[in-house]
């Protein structure tokens, strides 16, 4: 007989799962970083130009948001604000272009914690 995950721990499973599978099936030249927002940078309130990721190994990352995907568990670059307030984690994927680093892709990383 088999046993099965339910409640609380299954969706945290299957959360990290499809977090997982979407930032590798993005491509071989992107990236990804996880760690806390500590700095928004904005062109006005409604328009979010940038941001600096302090990486669980102690770097400070500072990305420009390029064209973000939205599907699945992507969220858009004003959520960034309820991060850098909360202090909660979240995964980047980004490629490197013309020295600068361009995050496309934006999620929540509760496994990062």
């Amino acid at each position: 007989m088999t046993r099965r995950l339910y409640g609380p721990a299954a969706i945290l499973v299957a959360l990290v799962l499809v977090a997982g599978f979407a930032l590798a099936a993005c491509g071989s030249s992107s990236k990804v970083a996880t760690g806390i927002v500590t700095d928004i940078q904005e062109a006005s309130l409604a328009d979010v130009t940038g941001f600096t990721l302090r990486t669980q190994d102690g770097q400070d990352l500072v990305f420009t948001i390029g064209r973000l995907e939205l599907d699945g568990n992507a969220f858009n670059a004003g959520h960034l604000q309820v991060h850098r307030l909360s202090a909660q984690p979240i995964a980047v994927a980004y490629r490197e272009e013309g020295g600068k680093l361009v995050a496309y892709r934006l999620v929540d990383a509760p496994w990062a914690q």
